[in-house]
């Protein structure tokens, strides 16, 4: 007979082995979504102008049958043959842009646009944010989440794992100090900026990755080797000038 404990724990072990299935899954279908809806209408008005009546004829579909249904009236295969031609649609949408955005009409148009945008307070302020931080964490200069530390947060006797993001020089001292972003638990994408001196830093051995699952565990997942010694990093030529 199982005990309960036992039956516990090999429930727990199934729900570790298919809880990660399940959320990759969830996020995949959720981004695939995305890309479908974003494009889906372009389809549907072709399907429903006069162009695209006779493809729906010869499925044996009427246009007021669509107008009522939607997609859902079309055999399965087709619906996913027609979602997956949004998708591939959606895609090259955003390729045109990417294109469009990095020739010098292209940025031009978009600097007027900004300029536009700017005129809005609450917009602006948006705006401007999302874009730097998507800037930050898919260009080429993403130094950001480059080295894992510790810092005294939220008291100098506590120690929080936190994320370098960037180096620069106190104006007043010439000491060097780290802006770091301290990740909250278990939403790694929320968090505070520090701005603290290098001194105060604990340099870890970690990989991005290793700290990341540790913050999203609450620790659970965290790696073993954890130093309180105070590590002296090295030195960064690349240490941004002081504004």
């Amino acid at each position: 007979m199982i005990s309960a404990k036992r039956f516990r724990n090999q429930v727990t072990a199934g729900l570790v082995l298919v809880a990660p299935v399940w959320i990759t899954f969830m996020l995949a279908a959720f981004v695939f979504r995305l890309l479908r809806d974003t494009s889906l209408w372009v389809i549907e008005a072709w399907l429903l102008s006069p162009a695209g009546r006779p493809v729906l004829e010869s499925w044996g579909l009427s246009a007021q049958q669509v107008q009522e249904e939607g997609l859902q009236s079309l055999p399965w295969l087709l619906q996913w043959a027609i979602a997956g031609g949004a998708v591939i649609l959606t895609v090259m949408l955003l390729y045109l842009l990417g294109a469009v955005a990095t020739n010098v009409l292209g940025r031009r148009l978009i600097a007027i646009a900004e300029a536009l945008l700017d005129r809005v307070p609450l917009v602006k302020t948006v705006y401007r944010a999302s874009r730097q931080v998507l800037e930050v964490l898919t260009g080429d200069t993403a130094r950001s989440f480059r080295q894992v530390v510790l810092v005294p947060f939220p008291n100098p006797q506590a120690r929080s794992i936190g994320f370098v993001t960037r180096e620069s020089l106190d104006p007043a001292t010439g000491e060097e100090m780290y802006n770091v972003f301290v990740a909250t638990t278990p939403n790694p994408t929320t968090g505070f900026m520090l701005i603290i001196r290098r001194t105060d830093v604990v340099m870890l051995d970690w990989s991005v990755e290793e700290a990341v699952k540790a913050v999203m565990s609450g620790g659970v997942l965290m790696p073993e080797r954890l130093s309180r010694d105070r590590v002296e990093p090295e030195v960064d030529p690349r240490v941004d000038d002081a504004a």
